[in-house]
């Protein structure tokens, strides 16, 4: 107890607690439209190895008028091998690789098959997605700025594991946009 009342009188618990706050707090948000995310999604990450690697995690909403409502949720992993500077404060991401799981909430989404249908009706958990996934994005670095530091512009594909499998098992009657989609957003890095 003394100790402490020792570390909050000289500041040094609160020094330790902002340190701790501020590794919490993430490395960037983002903003997303479509892209298997929901109609439009809100995310934040963090970045790791010299922002080499970034992971996020993202709530998604369709609207009733979109074809909801539908809340998702998902979590992504992407690596960004290469970096080509255009200039002092910009630079273009051209091909970052990455996977991400997503959960659809919702009666009509389970993880375990309900009692109405027989056993091994669906190979898949409908509630559930893995998807593999490219992003390419153009970065400006800002100056001078102590809250913001960068803005990106991105734009995602995808495809998840029931789309891989049916268009491998179903080859030549569907087409690759059919089980492709595409994403657009922005991040904000901090």
């Amino acid at each position: 107890m003394l100790l402490l009342a020792a570390l909050l009188l000289t500041g040094a618990a609160s020094t330790s607690y902002a340190q701790f706050v501020r590794k919490l707090a993430p490395d960037f948000a983002q903003i997303q439209y479509a892209g298997s995310n929901g109609w439009m999604g809100l995310g934040a990450g963090y970045e790791f190895f010299n922002r080499h690697l970034r992971t996020h995690f993202q709530y998604g909403y369709v609207p009733p008028s979109k074809g909801g409502p539908l809340h998702l949720f998902s979590g992504a992993v992407f690596y960004q091998p290469a970096r080509i500077r255009a200039g002092s404060h910009l630079q273009v991401n051209p091909l970052d690789i990455g996977f991400k799981g997503s959960y659809q909430f919702g009666n009509d989404y389970f993880f375990k098959l309900p009692s109405r249908y027989p056993p091994n009706y669906y190979w898949w958990k409908p509630a559930f997605r893995l998807h593999l996934a490219t992003e390419s994005s153009l970065t400006y670095k800002l100056t001078a700025n102590k809250g913001i530091r960068t803005l990106s512009a991105y734009l995602e594909f995808n495809t998840n594991d029931l789309y891989l499998v049916s268009y491998v098992l179903n080859a030549g009657s569907l087409r690759i946009g059919e089980v492709v989609k595409a994403g657009v957003g922005i991040r904000v890095g901090f």
